[in-house]
């Protein structure tokens, strides 16, 4: 990408390439990124060869977890890299929400949880599509003078397919058939007298927690909620704008672009809930003391170069 905006508006931004320290630091940093992706990778295609020689529907939910992951780190090390450390927070908060889910998952009960997750995703994603299609939807006209009417009924036609193929994957698992049942259960208590009225929950109340606090309680991570997982919020809701400016005697300045604030909380971050889920994962896979201690091993050497980058990222003013 050739980002010739940062020279013609250099007063603008922060160019990393013209300074040669603090890019040799975060590239440092961003390595470390790089051995985490490649250790879930390299988990992720232990568990694709397990699954192929078992039908664990659970591993499939945690693959794609997984997956999900990996292209969120791969994000965050993209603008890492260049020194959007704050907008990679947005991304972050989404991390930390995937990881935190994955170990409730991973924690116990994985097949009914994994199922709970499975299946709200799906009946949301046609619920929006039944919104979408819906002929008293006000916005069906406008939609409909964007695309042309073929492909708006081909969509329509996939999304009673979907609807469908649902139905059967729900009649031939039992555990999916149970949380289905447990789901319109839970939907029905909500609604109460009101037997019309839309009502929504969370997957994870079918496994007994209220919201996602709950969920960060249970991983252990509950002092991170008020301080850290709630600071993250300025940055992915609007309400941002004026963290652009700094006043100095009353002069009013605006921040470089690509400023590397908030670069030190933004790896750390990444990188302890990251090895706090690569741990978790490892146990899950079981695959006894060998693969235990090739992951000490693992954890001891990332840990070194984690250390190094901290001390080298508080040095960048």
């Amino acid at each position: 990408m050739k980002d010739s905006y940062l020279k013609e508006f250099n007063y603008l931004f922060f160019d990393i390439e013209e300074y040669k320290g603090v890019k040799d630091i975060i590239e440092e940093a961003s390595f470390v990124f790089e051995l985490i992706i490649a250790k879930f990778g390299e988990f992720e295609k232990k568990m694709i060869e397990k699954s192929f020689s078992s039908d664990n529907f659970a591993d499939a939910v945690i693959i794609s977890f997984i997956r999900k992951i990996m292209e969120q780190l791969d994000s965050i090390n993209v603008l890492f890299s260049v020194g959007h450390t704050v907008p990679a927070q947005i991304l972050l908060r989404a991390l930390i929400e995937n990881i935190v889910e994955l170990q409730f998952i991973l924690k116990e009960n994985t097949e009914k949880r994994a199922a709970a997750y499975y299946l709200e995703y799906h009946y949301q994603d046609i619920d929006k599509g039944e919104s979408y299609f819906n002929h008293k939807n006000e916005h069906i006209k406008t939609i409909l003078n964007i695309k042309e009417k073929d492909r708006f009924d081909k969509e329509y036609k996939n999304l009673e397919k979907k609807k469908q193929v649902l139905k059967k994957v729900i009649d031939s698992k039992k555990i999916l058939k149970e949380m289905s049942e447990a789901r319109e259960r839970k939907l029905n208590s909500k609604r109460g007298s009101r037997k019309n009225k839309k009502v929504y929950i969370k997957w994870y109340e079918l496994c007994g927690k209220k919201n996602f606090k709950d969920l960060m309680q249970e991983a252990g991570y509950e002092e991170f909620y008020y301080s850290i997982y709630g600071g993250l919020s300025f940055e992915l809701h609007g309400f941002n704008a004026i963290m652009g400016i700094d006043i100095n005697e009353n002069i009013f300045l605006l921040k470089p672009i690509r400023n590397l604030e908030g670069k030190s909380v933004t790896f750390e971050l990444t990188y302890i809930f990251s090895i706090m889920l690569l741990q978790k994962i490892c146990e899950y896979l079981g695959n006894g003391e060998c693969e235990i201690a090739k992951f000490k091993k693992f954890y001891d050497m990332i840990e070194e170069k984690h250390k190094e980058s901290i001390s080298n990222l508080v040095r960048i003013k």
